[in-house]
């Protein structure tokens, strides 16, 4: 089973700095004979602002004549409010999404796996859907399947007990309480997307593969975070109870920096909502 993860692509009704990149990425994975698209998040450039971008995004998902499925990210549905006071998550950016692009988070079975999408924008918001996504959680991750598990920002950067790291990674208490659900399975692979780099680790039996960007890479404005600043996408292939990933990186793509543009398109200045 071969399924292709695609991340932070940025599409845009308006702004068209990374247009080509997004063609080079949708030529390429309309070429492909995936079993399954996952996106991880970010879908659009700003659908947590914008219904238009959350239309465009929706109209290039119906492109494809392979399944994909989606889980948000912050530039999707919104942030925790201390992270992003100008676009908190919150009911109705929740209902855009979930009218427009389907669940939020959703699970799975296929080819012997069970995939689970989470929506990593919950954690420590405090909001209903956040109990209401762990509860779900310890129902799907009772299986005797191997896992695999989709989210837009990671679990850590570094080190599974770390400290927090802002912007970057699901705080450390949803983290524990996450991490403490999904040692109850055969969790394989833990793949994200939101750091716009490309890194894969092994912790125990479980791989956890920080996806590329498809749009931009960040240059000044990201602080170091380890792995690779390359736009590209991952390739999984799942054979019997293992897994495989493989960074590819489609023909046309510009490894473009968001840093020249960042003030036009995210004119309520996110990098400095980002170090708080």
């Amino acid at each position: 089973m071969r399924i292709i993860q695609v991340s932070d692509t940025h599409l845009s009704a308006s702004h068209e700095h990374f247009s080509q990149n997004n063609l080079a990425v949708t030529q390429w994975l309309s070429a492909q004979q995936a079993d399954l698209i996952v996106h991880t998040g970010d879908l659009g450039m700003d659908c947590a602002g914008t219904l238009d971008d959350l239309h465009f995004a929706a109209d290039w998902i119906a492109g494809f004549a392979a399944e994909m499925v989606c889980v948000p990210g912050n530039h999707d549905v919104g942030d925790r409010v201390e992270i992003k006071p100008s676009q908190p998550l919150n009911d109705a950016r929740l209902a855009q999404w979930r009218d427009v692009i389907g669940p939020d988070y959703w699970s799975l079975d296929k080819g012997g796996w069970r995939m689970i999408g989470l929506d990593a924008m919950l954690f420590d918001t405090g909001h209903p859907a956040e109990q209401q996504q762990m509860d779900w959680l310890e129902t799907t991750i009772s299986t005797r399947l191997p896992v695999a598990v989709f989210l837009h920002k990671p679990l850590f950067i570094e080190r599974q007990e770390e400290g927090p790291r802002g912007y970057w990674t699901v705080p450390p208490e949803p983290r524990r309480r996450l991490l403490s659900l999904l040692d109850q399975a055969n969790v394989k692979l833990i793949a994200s997307g939101h750091l716009h780099i490309h890194r894969e680790r092994a912790f125990g039996v479980t791989t956890h593969v920080w996806g590329p960007a498809a749009s931009f890479v960040c240059g000044e404005s990201q602080e170091d975070l380890g792995g690779v600043r390359q736009l590209g996408v991952m390739e999984h292939l799942f054979e019997g109870d293992s897994v495989t990933s493989r960074f590819i990186r489609p023909d046309g793509l510009e490894d473009l920096l968001i840093d020249p543009v960042q003030h036009e398109i995210y004119p309520r200045s996110e990098a400095n909502e980002a170090a708080k």
